[in-house]
C-alpha cells in the first residue's frame, strides 16, 4: 500500500487533534442527530484487544472516538496507526505495514495499532501471535476489530497466553437503558412542552440512580423509576423502531424532528440487508437455503421448535439446517434459546427451542428482504401485528447481555427457556447468584391475572412483564417492560 493512502487513513499525523474535521466518520458523527457513546476500553501497555460485533452498528466510529480521545490527552499523533484491513490484499502487507511503523518510532515508549475489520485477511491470527511473541510487545496496545464472529471467535481461541485473555469484547447495538439516559438531552431540545422535558430530566435522574439486579432481584429497585412510565413509553416506541442501532435511530429522529417526516430511509435497511447477504455468501453458502430457513424463523419467531420439524417443513438436511443457524448466531442475527432440564441442571441437548433475531431491526430487515416490500412499512406492519412476539425477542436480547463475558461466560451458561409435557411454559429462566432461578415471562397486555402463569418449585421467584400493570402477589412481579428494560445493565464486556 502506497504510504499517501496510509497517511489518509491516519489523517491525525497531518492534522493532530483537528483530525475529527476531516475524518468521514466522525464527520458524519459530528452531523448525527445524537452522538452515541460507549464504555471506554481500559488500554495497557502489553495487551491485545479484540472487539466482536456484526457491521454496520458503529465499530469504526467507536475507534476514532476512541483515537479522539488519546489525542485529548496528549497522546503523540505520530505513535498511533489505524487500518481498515479490508483494503489490504495479505497478512505478508499487513506485517510489513506493522514492522514500518514500529521502527519509525523506535524510541516510543507505547505505540497503538488498530486494526478493523481484522478477519478479512486469510491467517490475520499469525501476525497477532508474531506480535505477542515479539520482544517489543510491551510496548504495544493493539486493538483488532471483526465482523466475522465465526472467525474471530475460532482463531482467538488459538491464541492462549498472547495477551488476550480478559481483554474480548461484545459490541451490540444499544440496551433501552443506554438509549434513554444518552438520547433525553438532545430529544428535549426538540420538544415543546415543558412539562414533558422537565419529566425528562427526572426520568434521567430515576434511571442514573436505580438499577435492577437479577442475580438478588428486589422489586423495590424500580419504584423510582414506575412515575415515568408514560415517558418511558414514549421512548420505547421509538426503540423499538430503531432497534438500539445508532445509525437507524439517527436516521430516524433526523427524518421526524428535522425533515419532519417519520419514516427510516430505504437506504439503511439496504445495508443491513446487505450485511446478512454478505455474512453468508463470504464463507460460501447458499443464499436460497439460507432465505428459506430465515423465513422459516420468521414464521416460528418466539415459537418452541425442533430440528426435525425445520427439516419436515423445509426439505433441508437435519445438518444443514443445524449449519446455518450456527452461522446465523454466530453471525450475531439470531439467539436460539434451549429449553432447560433442572434434574441434570443443564440444556435439554435434544429439546424443543425458541429462536429470536438479536435485534428488532434485523427482524425488520430480514421480513423486507423476504417479501420486497418497503422497510419501514415492513416495520410498522411487523409491530402492528406482532409486538407481543417482538418484545419477547427484544427481552431475549437484553437479558442475553446482562453478564455474558466472552469466552468466561457466554449467555447460553445463565439464560434459557422451560417447558413441560403437561403444557407448562416459561418464557425465560434465568440463573442468578447461588444457583437460584428466576422465571420471567412476557404477556404484553393492559391486564394479566395470576391463573394464567406457569410457577413452578424450581424458581426462587417470578417476574412478568406487562404492558401497564405494576403489582406483587406472592412471589410474583409484574412489572411493565419498558420499566423493566430500562433498569437492566450490562456486562462490563459489552461496550
Amino acid at each position: 500500500m502506497r504510504f499517501e493512502d496510509i497517511s489518509r487513513e491516519n489523517s491525525w499525523w497531518k492534522f493532530g487533534d483537528r483530525f475529527h474535521n476531516y475524518d468521514r466518520h466522525l464527520k458524519e458523527l459530528n452531523d448525527a442527530f445524537i452522538e452515541y457513546k460507549r464504555k471506554p476500553i481500559d488500554l495497557k501497555n502489553g495487551n491485545i484487544y479484540i472487539i466482536r460485533g456484526m457491521r454496520q452498528i458503529g465499530k469504526t466510529t467507536y475507534i476514532k472516538q476512541t483515537i479522539r480521545s488519546l489525542l485529548e490527552n496528549e497522546v503523540d499523533s505520530g505513535t498511533i496507526l489505524y487500518m481498515s484491513c479490508d483494503r489490504l490484499s495479505s497478512r505478508k502487507e499487513l506485517h510489513n505495514l506493522i514492522s514500518n511503523f514500529i521502527q519509525q518510532n523506535v524510541e516510543a515508549q507505547t505505540l497503538y495499532l488498530f486494526l478493523d475489520e481484522i478477519t478479512y485477511l486469510k491467517d490475520w491470527v499469525l501476525e497477532l501471535k508474531n506480535i505477542a511473541d515479539s520482544n517489543y510487545i510491551d510496548r504495544l496496545i493493539i486493538v483488532a476489530t471483526g465482523s466475522n464472529p465465526i472467525k474471530l471467535k475460532e482463531k482467538t481461541e488459538r491464541l492462549p497466553g498472547r495477551r488476550v485473555e480478559g481483554n474480548e469484547y461484545y459490541f451490540k447495538p444499544l440496551n433501552f437503558r443506554d438509549f434513554v439516559f444518552q438520547s433525553i438531552d438532545q430529544l428535549s431540545v426538540h420538544i415543546e412542552s415543558q412539562e414533558l422535558k422537565d419529566a425528562l430530566d427526572g426520568l434521567k435522574f430515576a434511571i442514573e440512580r436505580n438499577q435492577i439486579d437479577l442475580d438478588n432481584f428486589d422489586p423495590g429497585s424500580i419504584k423510582d423509576i414506575l412515575p415515568f412510565k408514560e415517558e418511558l413509553d414514549w421512548l420505547f416506541a421509538t426503540y423499538t423502531l430503531t432497534g438500539g442501532i445508532p445509525v437507524v435511530i439517527n436516521d430516524y429522529l433526523t427524518q421526524k424532528y428535522i425533515n419532519k417526516n417519520e419514516n427510516i430511509s430505504p437506504n439503511v435497511y439496504e445495508r443491513f440487508i446487505r450485511v446478512i447477504l454478505g455474512d453468508i455468501t463470504k464463507i460460501g453458502r447458499s443464499e436460497v437455503t439460507a432465505k428459506s430457513i430465515l423465513k422459516d424463523i420468521s414464521v416460528k419467531y418466539s415459537s418452541r421448535y425442533s430440528f426435525t420439524k425445520m427439516e419436515k417443513s423445509l426439505d433441508i438436511s437435519h445438518q444443514t439446517i443445524i449449519e446455518y443457524l450456527e452461522l446465523f448466531e454466530n453471525s450475531l442475527l439470531i439467539e436460539i434459546v434451549s429449553s432447560y432440564d433442572f434434574t441434570k441442571k443443564s440444556a435439554r441437548i435434544k429439546g424443543d427451542k425458541k429462536i429470536y433475531f438479536a435485534n428488532p431491526f434485523v427482524h425488520y430487515s430480514v421480513a423486507a428482504l423476504l417479501s420486497g416490500e418497503d422497510g419501514y412499512s415492513t416495520t410498522e406492519k411487523i409491530i402492528l401485528k406482532n409486538k407481543d412476539i417482538l418484545i419477547e425477542g427484544m427481552v431475549a436480547n437484553h437479558l442475553a447481555q446482562t453478564k455474558e463475558i466472552p469466552y468466561l461466560k457466554e449467555w447460553k451458561t445463565f439464560l434459557w427457556m422451560y417447558y413441560a409435557r403437561t403444557g407448562k411454559e416459561i418464557d425465560f429462566i434465568y440463573k442468578g447468584s447461588e444457583d437460584g432461578y428466576l422465571g420471567i415471562e412476557v404477556k404484553y397486555r393492559e391486564e394479566v391475572d395470576i391463573k394464567e402463569i406457569t410457577r413452578i418449585l424450581e424458581t426462587d421467584k417470578d417476574i412478568v412483564l406487562t404492558k401497564n400493570q405494576f403489582e406483587i402477589i406472592d412471589d410474583v412481579t409484574f412489572i411493565p417492560v419498558s420499566v423493566f428494560l430500562v433498569g437492566l445493565g450490562k456486562s462490563q464486556r459489552v461496550l
